[in-house]
């Protein structure tokens, strides 16, 4: 009984810490479709790949949004005919240069590992843009999004008039946050079982090993990720079990995939498309924290 009270717990916990930062994805996407024109983003969007990638990445700072959020996010950008690599790129950067998070993880680790505060931001942004110039050149002219037909064709409304606008975010809103909430409730579920369960003698006994301490806290991020806010002082209370790149590999994937998020992508995009995005994330923190820290 004490086990399923623990889960019960820890998933009421993860998913009212994630709720409202989708409910606030799905605002954000409701005003980008009701206010923003498939012309005034492609006007934004420099025709460089590289540029345009950048302009991706800082999208997700004045834009801000948990990794909860970004989804709902990018795949709206994506309607908007936004190139691929410029959308994923958000979609990864975003959880881990927003403001929110950067204070967050300025509190955990500046006075004792500041380090690892400007390796968190910096291989966050490198990390996204290289992951979204290979995905935009693997996908290019390729349709990623599972069409919701269903949804599009009760969104109809007047742009013309404040009500109409209104109107539209609400509908917007409601729509993507509850087409997305199944998967979030299954994901959170499937967390905190796991979070529960699993012992934690299992990750110290990787910990006398670099390489096998950032596979295991890359796994355990996986699975065990939170929230990107939230992320940092957990991953601080491993720096006494841990090597500093194992942290790090930590708190870089948490906030890009996770198993919440990994679900919520398969409700949403095509499966070869999500099955790259997820090995790529996971090749690129890895060799970088091997190479590079």
């Amino acid at each position: 009984m004490d086990t399923i009270k623990n889960i019960a717990i820890m998933f009421l916990s993860i998913f009212f810490e994630s709720l409202p930062f989708l409910i606030l994805g799905s605002f954000i996407s409701a005003c980008i479709e009701t206010y923003i024109s498939d012309e005034q983003i492609s006007k934004l969007i420099p025709k460089n790949k590289i540029l345009a990638c950048i302009i991706g990445i800082f999208l997700g700072f004045f834009i801000p949004a948990c990794d909860c959020a970004v989804i709902p996010v990018s795949r709206r950008l994506l309607k908007k005919k936004v190139p691929i690599s410029v959308a994923i790129s958000f979609m990864l950067a975003s959880p881990i240069i927003n403001p929110v998070v950067l204070l967050s993880t300025y509190y955990a680790f500046y006075r004792t590992n500041p380090e690892i505060f400007w390796y968190r931001f910096i291989f966050g942004i490198l990390i996204s843009f290289i992951i979204g110039i290979i995905i935009g050149i693997i996908f290019s002219n390729k349709n990623i999004i599972i069409s919701n037909d269903e949804c599009d064709l009760h969104l109809h409304h007047d742009k013309r008039s404040l009500k109409g606008n209104v109107i539209s975010i609400i509908k917007h809103t409601g729509i993507d946050t509850f087409e997305i909430l199944k998967y979030l409730m299954c994901g959170a579920l499937i967390a905190s079982t796991i979070q529960v369960l699993l012992p934690r003698s299992v990750l110290i006994f990787f910990n006398n090993n670099s390489i096998l301490s950032i596979i295991a806290l890359m796994i355990f991020a996986y699975f065990i990720s939170l929230c990107s806010t939230s992320d940092s002082f957990v991953g601080k209370s491993l720096l006494s079990i841990f090597p500093k790149s194992a942290i790090l590999a930590y708190l870089l994937l948490g906030p890009m995939i996770d198993i919440k998020n990994t679900i919520v992508l398969f409700g949403n995009y095509k499966k070869s498309f999500v099955i790259s995005l997820i090995s790529l994330i996971f090749i690129m923190i890895f060799v970088s924290m091997v190479v590079f820290i």
